[in-house]
């Protein structure tokens, strides 16, 4: 089975069982998280492009002890923080900030916010521990980072500019839609 197949049913299948309560951006995040699940299931390599922009956009920070911080302030700040994959291997932090997030986020010195037409590369649900891409703190009840809070957060504690890292490591490519 391939990711792409996976997608599809797992896209069919949210669509046949969803709250009518839910938002439209909730209903997108969701089936991406499902489709994330059932390709993972599948025994498929959990990591495909997924662009950015209409489920969420991202915000880019350097790892390490002040990217450690902000966190665990995010945490107290949000309850618990929702969406913050870790790569290892370039030493980033991905924050699932609401999508249009890039549209308003004007340059900072210890971040950077990519939206559409931009995708990226998240591991699949269960992942939760290196040595690759992993899940610092998974997505919880469709959260996402609020971006107010977390650009305070970086400015307070500065972890150093992820741009050489990011233009480094391919992480960010252009969504084929």
């Amino acid at each position: 089975m391939t990711a792409l197949t996976a997608d599809a049913e797992a896209a069919a299948a949210f669509a046949a069982d969803r709250p009518p309560s839910e938002t439209r951006e909730d209903r997108h995040l969701l089936t991406l998280i499902r489709a994330l699940l059932a390709t993972e299931k599948a025994g498929v390599e959990a990591r495909a492009a997924l662009p950015l922009g209409g489920t969420f956009d991202l915000v880019v920070t350097c790892d390490g002890m002040a990217a450690a911080r902000a966190l665990r302030a995010m945490d107290e700040v949000q309850g618990v923080t929702a969406g913050v994959v870790r790569l290892p291997e370039p030493g980033l932090l991905l924050w699932c900030v609401p999508p249009g997030t890039a549209a308003g986020w004007a340059g900072h010195p210890a971040a950077l916010c990519v939206g559409a037409p931009y995708a990226v590369q998240l591991p699949g649900p269960g992942a939760d521990s290196g040595p690759g891409p992993y899940w610092a703190r998974p997505f919880a009840a469709a959260q996402r980072v609020p971006p107010g809070p977390l650009r305070a957060l970086l400015t307070e504690y500065g972890p150093p500019p992820p741009h050489d890292r990011v233009a480094a490591s391919g992480l960010i490519t252009i969504s084929p839609s």
